[in-house]
């Protein structure tokens, strides 16, 4: 009979060897992710107390801080920032899952056309749809323009008006940022057992009940991924808003990301943009945070 002790000793040496194994094989991963993720952030921080420019490198602790706390800019972008994210996150979430609760009912065929279809739209690249969007929109040769005066309307100046950017260039970003929701929540729906339906139906349940009591409840971690992705997402857009308006009109369109470019490349001051972004980071963590706390739930099905 073995000696016990030299069993635990094996086994233990055994766990080391797989956990050895196991960590080689995701080395390459956290490499990746302490040089470009977690190195980033502590020089953010740090860099945030300094100030950088082209010249100096002087060390002046919460100086940044303070003075973001005065910039009325930088409250502009907060506010068009969060005015952005308030169509785009309700509007990403409601369309996706109402695409994919249509489709979701169809023939397997057209089911996977569809999907395809909408995950196109994540494909096509940012920077040719923010461009072929400021063209159509051209107040002067567009495509709007020409079908606005087919129709005898007064041309509208889109991407010069205050009230219309925010709504265009928030539609822009929702086209591409459906469909992966549209997916998720296609996946989550086709897992749901048709039992529950079943019963449902056997107590009276009309399709919105359903929908109600059954369906939300039953994708609701796929609803909290979708809903912090896109919140971490469109918390930080740029392309669209750099490429349709520049930030205008009247600033109206300058989100936080925007700002942040401006200041380190545009104007130099590489700590107060760093300062900016433990803002945004801030305000992301926070959101995320709450956003899970509302909606998730430790509840089982």
């Amino acid at each position: 009979m073995q000696n016990p002790a030299a069993i635990a000793v094996r086994a233990r040496k055994t766990r080391m060897a797989n956990n050895i194994v196991s960590y080689a094989f995701l080395l390459p991963w956290l490499a990746f992710l302490v040089v470009f993720t977690l190195y980033p952030l502590v020089y953010g921080l740090v860099m945030s107390l300094f100030n950088v420019t082209y010249r100096v490198n002087v060390f002046v602790g919460l100086a940044n801080f303070t003075e973001l706390l005065g910039d009325a800019m930088f409250w502009n972008a907060i506010a068009a920032t969060l005015n952005m994210c308030a169509i785009i996150i309700p509007g990403t979430v409601v369309l996706s899952l109402w695409i994919a609760w249509t489709i979701h009912a169809r023939s397997r065929t057209l089911k996977s056309s569809a999907k395809f279809i909408f995950y196109l739209t994540s494909v096509v690249s940012q920077v040719a749809l923010a461009i072929a969007w400021k063209f159509m929109f051209n107040p002067a040769y567009g495509l709007s323009a020409t079908i606005t005066q087919a129709l005898g309307v007064p041309r509208l100046d889109w991407l010069g008006s205050s009230s219309l950017a925010i709504p265009l260039v928030s539609a822009l970003v929702m086209t591409f940022a459906i469909s992966q929701p549209i997916i998720l929540f296609a996946s989550a729906l086709d897992g749901i057992p048709r039992d529950f339906y079943e019963v449902a139906q056997l107590e009276g349940a009309t399709q919105g009940q359903q929908f109600w009591k059954v369906t939300l409840p039953l994708i609701r971690p796929t609803m909290t991924f979708v809903l912090v992705t896109a919140t971490i997402g469109n918390l930080q857009v740029f392309v669209v808003p750099y490429l349709m308006t520049g930030g205008g009109p009247n600033y109206r369109t300058t989100t936080m990301l925007y700002m942040i470019y401006r200041n380190a490349f545009e104007f130099g001051r590489y700590g107060y943009a760093a300062a900016m972004g433990i803002i945004l980071f801030a305000i992301i963590g926070l959101l995320v945070c709450l956003q899970y706390r509302l909606v998730n739930t430790s509840e089982q099905y």
